[in-house]
């Protein structure tokens, strides 16, 4: 495989069919062989089936008892993966898959943080992603940081300390 084309959506929610029908199909149409959603919603118990003819192989990370948060990731039939390892929390924030596309090896990291408190969490989530990581690593998700808020935020303004948003974005480069 020369490329992978990698989306990501916050969905707010996939419990309705006629929603996943029409995510999937978008996802689709935009022929991404990795999707990234955040805030599917499902509950841990009950995850609909969104296994579909171009979509055969999905990762969940859920909540027990409660239908908010959670993060997925799809692989379409077209990216032969094979699953080494695979992390998630209790939350529903993360889930992290580690495997093989032919010879190499993958990681793909898939995050919702929180909407407060996002720097630690953050600091924590990545130490995890770090010592499970191997290989190429694909993080993509809804940090909930504007990393640079002149371009990212519509005030041009963060609440977050500068020094805390350089921090986390050398984190991220050096993963």
């Amino acid at each position: 495989m020369a490329s992978i084309k990698i989306v990501t959506y916050n969905v707010h929610g996939l419990n309705s069919p006629s929603k996943r029908v029409q995510v999937l199909g978008l996802l689709r149409r935009c022929k991404a062989d990795v999707c990234l959603l955040q805030e599917t919603h499902f509950k841990r118990q009950n995850i609909p089936v969104l296994k579909q003819l171009y979509y055969s192989q999905w990762y969940h990370s859920s909540l027990d008892i409660k239908a908010s948060k959670g993060v997925s990731i799809g692989l379409s039939k077209n990216v032969n993966f094979t699953l080494i390892d695979k992390c998630t929390d209790q939350e529903g924030r993360y889930v992290f898959i580690k495997g093989k596309i032919g010879t190499m090896t993958f990681t793909i990291g898939n995050v919702y943080a929180p909407n407060s408190e996002q720097i630690p969490w953050l600091r924590t989530t990545l130490k995890k992603l770090s010592s499970f990581s191997e290989g190429i690593l694909i993080l993509g998700g809804d940090l909930n940081v504007a990393l640079n808020p002149i371009i990212d935020s519509s005030t041009g303004r963060t609440n977050i300390r500068f020094k805390s948003l350089a921090k986390l974005t050398r984190t991220l480069q050096s993963l």
